[in-house]
């Protein structure tokens, strides 16, 4: 292995590094157009051209150009990783042409399937590259940026009716789920869950932001300030529990992020931002009492305390298989993708399992399933190990806080249903903690770091 990596990043090394930093900047304006795209996909969609379902690939435009750029310059990292994401690919494709031969499985739905199971995942092959300091302050400044006009879209969102146009969704009315006539928030995405995962990166970056010196963040302190009160309003104004629930899981890895630093400053930035809690709950109140009100009954009545605690275990150990099934359901068919213009499309996925992990082990099939949940387990132990590494080794709380995200999106939230929204937003950010890691350096913008992407999967 050790000789596989001094032999590809030796190739790389030939070249100037002129040459090295011509080629990120490619990969990092095809980063960019990725992450454009997705956050305003759904817009799109939804205000513009709500029964044009093609929209939804806007994304794979730059993530297939960066792609080519790779294969065609030799960018592509050849350690473990890739590896195993060719030993997945293969192995679902020969199965998926099994349940063709098997089970009757329609080919459209075999290619949606492979499209949302292995289209991405080259992403962490091909995006670390082009996440150098540079690059993480760019991504770090646009998503604080972004987040204070996407606070006030929100705000206003949540001051409507869910038949406001403000409120759309490709269901042409907003998103229920709330007493009265309410919609949850979605900013400018389609549905909630995408705008929860991007919220919480949003909240991450503040956070790490706040645990590290001011002469090493990316930006200034009175935008930090804003999109951290945005990130916070915006949780408690979403009317959305998953924003909430990783919104602390957020605030407890930054204070154990704090405690590792072993520095006063940090733990008590941390305390502070818990404080403005109080204030921002006061501010949602009297910015939308009704939202709060529906909020608070959706997250205390009995019922639904009851319902969450369900889910939790569920998804903790959901995935474990229910019954032997070598064959599989088919692979695609818990892709809401797979059912457009059926008569209930969207609850055909929940035939299956509404949650991520079982519904995967139901469409593969006992083995092929649960290979599939390993290797995706094991890869976000791995960044959250990889996370640790970076905080200890180089004081950077930021690749802790996404590597503990990713972490959890990849244990108990979706990558496969609606993964042009989901899966693409998870592995940019474990993106971000790759590049961590092949560029530690705050000023670097050389070449390629030969001895760390060794190390990391060895």
């Amino acid at each position: 292995m050790a000789g596989d990596m001094t032999r590809h990043f030796a190739g790389l090394d030939t070249l100037s590094p002129q040459k090295h930093e011509v080629q990120q900047r490619r990969l990092l304006r095809l980063f960019f157009a990725t992450y454009w795209l997705i956050v305003f996909t759904g817009a799109i969609r939804k205000w513009l051209f709500p029964t044009h379902q093609i929209f939804y690939l806007l994304q794979d435009i730059p993530i297939a150009i960066a792609y080519l750029y790779a294969l065609v310059t030799g960018l592509f990292t050849r350690v473990y990783l890739a590896l195993g994401i060719a030993l997945l690919c293969a192995v679902l494709i020969v199965h998926g042409l099994l349940q063709v031969v098997l089970i009757d499985l329609p080919i459209k739905v075999l290619v949606i399937g492979l499209h949302n199971y292995i289209f991405y995942l080259p992403i962490l092959l091909i995006f670390p590259l082009a996440m150098n300091a540079d690059g993480r302050k760019k991504y770090i400044r646009w998503n604080l940026l972004l987040n204070i006009p996407m606070t006030l879209l929100l705000v206003a969102q949540s001051r409507s009716s869910a038949t406001a146009f403000i409120n759309r969704t490709t269901a042409l009315k907003g998103f229920g789920g709330l007493e009265g006539d309410l919609a949850r928030g979605t900013g400018t995405f389609n549905f909630v869950s995408f705008y929860a995962v991007w919220l919480s990166i949003v909240l991450a970056l503040c956070m790490g932001e706040w645990l590290i010196s001011q002469e090493r963040r990316a930006c200034g302190k009175l935008l930090l300030i804003a999109s951290t009160a945005g990130a916070l309003l915006s949780t408690a104004v979403s009317g959305e529990r998953t924003s909430l629930g990783l919104a602390a899981i957020i605030v407890i890895a930054s204070m154990a992020a704090a405690v590792v630093l072993r520095a006063i400053r940090p733990m008590l930035i941390t305390v502070g931002v818990l404080l403005l809690a109080p204030g921002i709950m006061l501010i949602a109140i009297q910015i939308s009492p009704t939202m709060l009100r529906a909020f608070e009954a959706r997250t205390t009545n009995s019922f639904n305390v009851q319902d969450s605690k369900r889910r939790i275990v569920y998804m903790l150990t959901g995935f474990i298989p229910q019954r032997y099934d070598p064959v599989g359901a088919g692979l695609g068919e818990g892709s809401n993708a797979a059912h457009v213009g059926e008569v209930d499309g969207y609850d055909a996925t929940y035939s299956l399992d509404e949650q991520d992990l079982p519904r995967t082990v139901d469409e593969l099939g006992t083995f092929s399933g649960s290979l599939y949940v390993l290797m995706r387990i094991g890869t976000a132990v791995g960044l959250l190990l990889l996370g640790m590494y970076l905080l200890v080794n180089q004081r950077y709380p930021h690749s802790l806080l996404l590597s503990v995200l990713v972490f959890v999106q990849f244990y108990l939230a979706d990558m496969t249903r609606n993964s042009s929204m989901t899966a693409t937003q998870e592995l940019l950010a474990a993106s971000f903690v790759l590049g961590v890691f092949y560029f530690p350096a705050d000023n670097s913008c050389d070449a390629l770091n030969p001895i760390h992407p060794e190390s990391v999967y060895a």
